[in-house]
């Protein structure tokens, strides 16, 4: 690996000097990046210094050339370094007296071949047990959207006329415009999202004094008003240089065809860590600066150079939607559809004279994206560009094993129950024991209790585990983890009309939660389960006890399915009684 500088100049304000580099790693393209300094480093090891803290790198490693490779836009797929090394007790300006130029790039930092670092990464990498067929079908919806996508400009894409036809095709992208058009908690997938979100609702996370002193110049920018957003006295160049001091990360310039960003922080061997998109004031520039900062995502991450790394994760990135003096921070990740969702709403970047403690939350909020980057830039260290295996887990949930019993048991997903629901097939293996089929979904809540009550009675599937019980319980993007065994039935969805011995059981189940006063609530066909013994029909089992509870105290949710009729009371927000599953079961024997 090795990396090369060229041409400093100075900024505006004559305060800050600004360097831009080029990274190249292996045969990939060469990546630009920028760093905006108050003092020049003039001596070879001060630059080697601003590597590692940029980057990560160990500097020891580097050797430092001169070279005078003509810059061209079309950078060369392959750069190597030439003459002899400098000295690190060199001066830069022994080799360059009359400072860098603009025509040529001037530096060459190489990597010895065989030298690596390593680093801890989060989350560890799953082991993978056998190859999973959802994998490849995944490839072909994800490479689908890619090249839809690869067919647009980005901003035109984002407009919202453009953008609502784009996503009526079967190839949109999952950022929940419209409202069907969502996917699964994206902090399912990697913990960089929850780790964001808990660091911001936590009391004892704190921002470091640099960043506190950076937030007041970053709201008086932010709050100014600005003739246009690009240029050197528009909004993104003066945001940009705070935020980099904030965010402790070069903020770059990089297009490529149909697509620029108005920022991007990316690594030395490809991965993305950010993506920013800004209008200049809410309504100027034709869109959305969250929806650009979607479609960029899906465009960067879709390049043939990044399809070593989408075979092996899901690409996990932060997007900062800038929209005048307001912001949102968003997350995305590529499963077989792109997923963006907000991590946070739209907030003032400014002071806020009705809210004496805004400016504290949003410096809270700028350290933890710092944090975030941080991780970020540690997970994909643990990649390796050659051989490129497919990791058949990428495009599921990271959490892959529990504890029950004190022993460990993994989990190998294989399928995806609901394209946009978090309910996926596997198997499980206990530590010492046999594998065996199971579901396992993530939900808001659960009735663990109305469960095991009907599993008792053989009118529910094995309820192994629930992550909300016992004095190690969690929750992952904010959700309950529930393991149960897979009977392997059908359920009652496409059924004609259940036989009596459906409705009985189904009978028998809810008088048995009646009798302990809960109500299922979701008496639909879905969620009843056709047993057949030595292949016929003998009875039935209810699962998805997610809206399950106690009658006139537990609520239906407010994202209830309008569609659908429901009998009278049954409503978002409403209380719960058993009248309402005794209704549901009458419609379903009048089937």
């Amino acid at each position: 690996m090795y990396l090369l500088f060229f041409h400093a100049t100075t900024m505006q304000e004559e305060t800050f000097t600004r360097i831009n580099y080029i990274v190249v790693d292996g045969d990939s393209p060469p990546l630009p990046g920028l760093l905006r300094l108050r003092e020049v480093p003039w001596r070879v090891p001060e630059i080697k210094q601003l590597i590692e803290i940029r980057h990560g790198f160990i500097g020891s490693e580097y050797l430092f050339y001169q070279t005078n490779i003509p810059y061209k836009e079309e950078l060369p797929a392959v750069l190597s370094p030439i003459g002899e090394p400098l000295p690190d007790t060199d001066l830069v300006s022994k080799h360059w007296p009359n400072g860098f130029s603009s025509d040529v790039f001037d530096v060459i930092l190489y990597k010895p071949p065989g030298k690596c670092w390593t680093t801890d990464t989060i989350p560890p990498k799953p082991r993978v047990k056998k190859p999973n067929i959802d994998a490849l079908g995944d490839d072909e919806g994800q490479a689908k959207v890619i090249a839809a996508v690869k067919k647009y400009h980005t901003s035109t894409l984002a407009k919202p006329s453009q953008f609502n036809q784009f996503q009526a095709t079967e190839v949109k992208i999952f950022n929940g415009r419209p409202q069907e058009a969502d996917g699964p908690p994206i902090g399912l997938f990697n913990p960089v999202f929850d780790s964001f979100q808990g660091r911001i609702a936590s009391d004892t996370f704190a921002p470091t004094a640099l960043q506190l002193s950076n937030i007041l110049p970053l709201l008086t920018a932010s709050q100014k008003i600005y003739d246009s957003e690009p240029g050197p006295d528009g909004r993104t160049a003066a945001l940009t240089h705070l935020l980099e001091q904030i965010l402790t990360f070069d903020i770059l310039e990089v297009s490529m065809p149909k697509t620029k960003s108005d920022g991007l922080i990316t690594e030395a061997d490809g991965p993305h860590l950010m993506f920013m998109e800004v209008k200049n004031e809410i309504g100027t520039g034709g869109c959305d600066p969250s929806v650009q900062g979607a479609i960029a995502y899906v465009s960067y991450w879709g390049q043939a150079k990044h399809e070593w790394l989408r075979q092996q994760c899901c690409c996990p990135s932060m997007i900062l939607a800038i929209a005048g003096p307001h912001m949102s921070i968003l997350g995305g990740i590529m499963l077989k559809r792109p997923v963006i969702q907000p991590l946070t709403p739209y907030f003032l970047v400014g002071n806020n004279p009705s809210s004496p403690g805004h400016a504290n939350e949003v410096a809270k909020i700028f350290a933890s994206l710092a944090a975030s980057l941080q991780e970020l830039r540690k997970f994909y260290r643990d990649f390796r560009r050659t051989p490129v295996i497919r990791n058949p887990m990428r495009h599921y949930p990271y959490l892959q094993h529990f504890t029950l019993d004190g022993k460990r048991v993994d989990l190998v997903y294989t399928g995806t129950l609901a394209p946009t629901k978090a309910v996926f097939r596997g198997t499980a293996q206990p530590e010492g024991g046999e594998t065996f089929a199971v579901i396992v979904k993530f939900v808001e809540s659960y009735n663990a209790t109305a469960h095991r009550t009907l599993e008792e009675m053989n009118l529910a599937p094995k309820l192994i585990f629930i992550s909300s019980e016992g004095p190690d319980a969690f929750k992952v993007a904010g959700r309950i983890m529930v393991v149960m065994e897979d009977p392997s039935y059908h359920d009652l969805s496409q059924s004609d009309s259940p036989p009596d011995c459906v409705l009985h059981d189904v009978r028998r189940a809810l008088d048995a939660l009646h009798k302990k006063n809960l109500v299922f609530g979701d008496l639909r066909p879905p969620n009843i389960l056709s047993v057949r013994e030595k292949g016929r029909v003998t009875g039935a089992m209810l699962i998805d006890f997610d809206w399950c509870g106690t009658a006139g105290e537990a609520k239906y949710p407010m994202d209830i399915n309008f569609t659908l009729d429901w009998p009278e009371g049954v409503g978002p927000g409403l209380p719960m009684f058993p009248e309402h599953d005794n209704e549901m079961l009458k419609r379903l024997s009048a089937v």
